[in-house]
């Protein structure tokens, strides 16, 4: 092992990115030293860990899939010969409703992602679950390790904005439709960062803002007929001079005006006192206790229309995800399912009505702009919206068919150990 090190010190001192994308592609499939410590080596030699993480990431992509199709076109006819296509395709079955859970986990954890690799491609997993299971698995997993090299060698965890603006666009768009608080989890890492010191408190919360507009952008294009159909009855409503309850523009209307007070009352005192991270933990773990009463309170639910009632309760719930750690999906998802609605029903509303409250957000801070407040730089807000945009299209379509089979008890045993570990730490 000592051997196999002094070899990967030599190959990235002699050859520094490119030593860094071969071996990582290389482990993927067959080297036995984990991509980890290639990451650990580049950051201590001073190398922009922003450049180190593509770099990884890309080369752990080719490796991953040489290693699935070495599985599909070697591994396949093989264990077809030994086993029969009977269990093969049992074992095909199994991978594709979970195989990508598999994945992520092998890509959090020490276990030899060589094998995962292969027994994908050996069982035919569909190559787009793959790709997601491989980048949401490996990506949180380097990012610990360079931001722990980085403190162990006291270099700076990102060189540039640029990154950090790509990494807090996708987590945007992957928090803010998962129950699991998108302010929340931006404000920690925006903690982890170390951005810049001209970027203050108010740039980020701006810029906050408009990483939710590329979700907006996301929701109006994937409910696309729905909006259409929202806009109709708004023209309809006001050219006929009529209020009709039954409409889904109706509903979304009263769902909205909590929010919208609460957020002319409450909003600044709400980011003066209520943005540390110890509080953020603390309304976490409560989140997960209210996942956790829902599921129990909604085992037998079947309704799938929303009234004007229940949206208004709804929208109240919203209006809580202006603090911190509360998300706004999984408040409004678990309050429509102990108003009896179905999971994905109140999941559809909870994001039609998030486009409205994302949409008056994004007015406030145009306008907020106008009389003077800061903005960060153009380019590092454009990479941002732009990424949180194209994660949340991801992000919409992949929730609403979890929810339709799945629980948010998963959630709700992440964010415990999230908020946990959070107290132990900060």
């Amino acid at each position: 092992m000592e051997h196999l090190m002094q070899i990967v010190g030599d190959v990235i001192t002699n050859y520094g990115y490119f030593g860094i994308f071969t071996l990582t592609a290389l482990e993927q499939f067959i080297f036995p030293i984990p991509a980890d410590v290639f990451v650990a080596i580049g950051t201590s030699m001073g190398l922009p860990f922003n450049k180190v993480l593509l770099i990884v990431l890309f080369a752990a992509l080719i490796g991953s899939y040489i290693g699935y199709f070495l599985g599909k076109y070697l591994g396949h006819p093989v264990m077809r010969w030994l086993f029969g296509q009977k269990r093969l395709d049992k074992g095909e079955r199994f991978i594709k409703q979970y195989g990508v859970w598999g994945i992520i986990v092998a890509g959090l954890t020490p276990i030899p992602f060589k094998i995962v690799t292969w027994t994908a491609g050996i069982f035919e997993m569909p190559l787009g679950r793959f790709t997601l299971g491989v980048l949401f698995g490996r990506m949180p997993r380097y990012l610990i390790t360079g931001f722990a090299a980085s403190w162990v060698y006291k270099t700076k965890f990102y060189a540039t904005t640029s990154m950090s603006a790509i990494i807090l666009g996708a987590l945007q768009g992957i928090t803010e439709f998962l129950p699991i608080s998108s302010s929340g989890h931006l404000a920690i890492m925006e903690h982890l960062l170390k951005l810049p010191t001209d970027i203050g408190v108010v740039d980020l919360e701006l810029f906050d803002i408009f990483l939710h507009g590329g979700s907006l952008l996301a929701i109006l294009i994937f409910f696309w007929r729905d909006w259409i159909k929202v806009m109709k009855e708004l023209w309809h409503m006001i050219t006929k001079w009529s209020f009709n309850k039954g409409s889904l523009a109706a509903k979304l209307i009263i769902g909205t005006l909590p929010a919208i007070a609460a957020g002319l009352m409450f909003a600044g005192a709400i980011s003066d006192k209520l943005r540390g991270l110890n509080s953020i933990a603390i309304f976490l773990m409560l989140m997960a206790g209210v996942y956790l009463y829902a599921e129990w309170k909604s085992k037998h639910n079947e309704k799938e229309e929303v009234n004007l009632k229940k949206s208004l309760v709804i929208g109240a719930a919203q209006a809580l995800a202006l603090i911190p750690g509360i998300s706004r999906a999984g408040s409004t998802i678990a309050t429509g399912m102990l108003m009896g609605l179905k999971r994905e029903a109140a999941a559809r509303f909870s994001f039609m009505l998030g486009g409205i409250a994302i949409l008056a957000a994004n007015v406030y801070a145009l306008f907020s702009i106008r009389h003077g407040a800061a903005i960060p730089d153009l380019t590092f807000t454009l990479i941002g919206t732009a990424t949180s945009f194209a994660v949340s299209l991801v992000a919409i379509s992949w929730l609403l068919k979890f929810l339709e089979k799945h629980t948010l008890r998963t959630f709700s045993f992440y964010l415990l150990v999230v908020g946990a570990v959070m107290l132990m730490v900060f």
